[in-house]
Order: C-alpha cells, then sequence, then structure tokens
C-alpha cells in the first residue's frame, strides 16, 4: 500500500498538513508554478504558539515542495518563491520558479550586433540564475531594452523568435527551439495498464491540416509574410519584427509545421505520482491492442497534483519523436 506524504518549506516554517498542491511545468510557458492550500492557522512546533498563515508568510519567501510515497518514492517538485497569498478558505499561496527574481530586474541597454545568448547574459547578471547549457547562437541585429524587466526581455525572444523560454529542474535558464529541449529520460505508459484516465486520440499526419504564416513587420510598418503548409489547413500566425530574411521566415515556420504534423496520439494521460515525469522527457506509449500505434513522444507539459485524493500527474504530450 502507498502511504502519501509531504514536506513544503516556506521561508522559515516546514507545514506537514495541507489541504491540495498543484504545481505546473510547460515548455510553452515562461515559469513552473505551484499553488498551495493550507489551512489559515497553524502551530509553531517549538513552542505551540499559534500563527495566522497570511501574517507569517510573505511575499518573496522561499519555497520547496518534497512529494512522497513513504519509503517507494521522494523527490522535490518545485523550488521558488511566493508570488501572491490568496486570503481564501482555505489560504492560497502562489508560487513562481526563479523567474520570480528575474521579474524584479530592471534593464536598459542596446546593442548594435549582439547574439540572443549575450542579451541572456546581460537578463540573468547579478541575479543566482545560470544559463542552460544547450542555447542555440542566434545572431540579431539592432537590439534596443529600454526599462524592461527581466520577464518583458524573455517575453519578446517567446513573441518574437517563437522560443521556448523556461527555467529547466536544475535552476537553469533555457531559451531555444522547443525540440532541443529534451533531456534525454524516458517514462514508460502502458495505455492497458495502471493508468488512471487517457484522453489520448490516435490522428494521422493527413488528418493534421496546418498553415503556418509568418509576418516580418519593420520599423516603418512595412510587412512581408511567407506561408507555408496545407492550403486548406487551419492557419496559425506569427508575427516577428526581428527576423526579416525570408529564408529564415521560412525555415522557422516549417520548423513549426514538423511540429504539429505527425502520424500519432494528441492528448493527455493521467498516472499516479509514479512514475515520475517532467516536461522535455520523452514518454514511451505502449498499446498491446494496438501495437502499431506505439511510439514516442515529446512531454510538453506536466500537472502534478496532491491532495486528499491522492497524488497525479496529468501529462500532455506534443510532437512524435
Amino acid at each position: 500500500m502507498y502511504i502519501l506524504d509531504s514536506k513544503v518549506e516556506i521561508g522559515d516554517y516546514v507545514f506537514n498538513s495541507i489541504h491540495e498542491i498543484e504545481v505546473t511545468k510547460s515548455v510553452e510557458e515562461m515559469s513552473d508554478t505551484a499553488v498551495i492550500k493550507l489551512p489559515t492557522r497553524f502551530k509553531v512546533r517549538q513552542n505551540d504558539e499559534q500563527k495566522f498563515t497570511e501574517d507569517a508568510i510573505k511575499i518573496g519567501d522561499k519555497v520547496k515542495i518534497t512529494l512522497a510515497y513513504e519509503g517507494i518514492y521522494s523527490g522535490v517538485e518545485f523550488t521558488g518563491f511566493v508570488k501572491k497569498i490568496s486570503p481564501k478558505i482555505p489560504l492560497e499561496i502562489h508560487c513562481e520558479d526563479a523567474l520570480w527574481l528575474l521579474r524584479r530586474k530592471n534593464i536598459t541597454k542596446s546593442w548594435e550586433s549582439t547574439t540572443m545568448k549575450e542579451i541572456l547574459r546581460e537578463v540573468v547578471k547579478d541575479t543566482n540564475v545560470e544559463l542552460a547549457d544547450n542555447i542555440p547562437e542566434v545572431h540579431l541585429d539592432k537590439w534596443i531594452i529600454k526599462g524592461a524587466n527581466g520577464a518583458q526581455v524573455l517575453e519578446s525572444f517567446k513573441k518574437d523568435l517563437l522560443m521556448s523560454v523556461f527555467i529547466d529542474d536544475s535552476g537553469k535558464l533555457y531559451c531555444g527551439l522547443q525540440q532541443l529541449t529534451n533531456i534525454g529520460q524516458t517514462v514508460v505508459y502502458d495505455l492497458n495498464y495502471n493508468l488512471v484516465e487517457n484522453n489520448l486520440e490516435f490522428k494521422s499526419k493527413e488528418d493534421r491540416k496546418i498553415k503556418i504564416k509568418y509576418t516580418y513587420i519593420g520599423k516603418d510598418n512595412k510587412r512581408q509574410s511567407i506561408e507555408v503548409g496545407d492550403p486548406d489547413g487551419e492557419q496559425r500566425t506569427y508575427h516577428t519584427s526581428v527576423i526579416s530574411d525570408t529564408k529564415k521566415l521560412e525555415e522557422m515556420a516549417k520548423a513549426e509545421i514538423e511540429k504539429l504534423k505527425y502520424d500519432g496520439f494528441e492528448g493527455d494521460i493521467t498516472s499516479f505520482l509514479i512514475p515520475f515525469a517532467t516536461r522535455g522527457m520523452k514518454a514511451k506509449i505502449l498499446d498491446g491492442e494496438h501495437p502499431n500505434r506505439e511510439g514516442n513522444y515529446f512531454i510538453k507539459k506536466v500537472v502534478t497534483t496532491f491532495g486528499t485524493g491522492g497524488a497525479r500527474r496529468k501529462i500532455t504530450i506534443g510532437n512524435r519523436l
């Protein structure tokens, strides 16, 4: 029998009595987030003093969430900072990973010719955040940052360059193509065994009709666009004010098409706390009833929940690997 256990460290306090926890990690969102629901009061172990939780916890307090099955599995599911305290019943503590630090850094600087990595070094400068080792070399034309915080700079990379931007599980900042975020680890799911819920749908590549339109908008508001994909497909539109070369625009659009068109599953599955999974891992899908559908998929999002109803991981898959 699996016995659930948890340890939530917030600032100077450790909480073992918790209503609910939800941790979200995604390659499509810049920050990992956690929502912790706690009793409105708690007793300090050292002296039995009663404290109101919302008075004891402060914005910016460090947070560490550990979840476990006693004697079987124990893992740190989230580290970050308190971002917001919602005075509900139970009390809700909203947390964000190290991106919280970058939001508090103001940047004003310009470059005549630079690279994305050089700008990222400026973003993390004088913080405890390190850059990931696999950030690609992307050359950029003149780049100006005027009174923006670090998160706003990262948002511009995400919007204008279609980069995936997030703090990885080792606490390092990644900014690059989504397909390069695969961390080289595999988790196996058998669709006919030990799953809580299966919301996967199998589709062929031909069924996925998609058209990508990419538009460069210059400083004089002049525009040039390229389109790739199925003429009758669902249109996805992207804009950039940085990349003007049509070949580069077409390359970026084709890369996006590759992510979206494949033979295989799409959707999500829900498992228990084990096996462990995080975004960037490879999910190996087994299906004894339809072995021709088996394959490997990129995990783009994981939502981990913990509470009186048990512990669950909801895994959303992306493209087939």
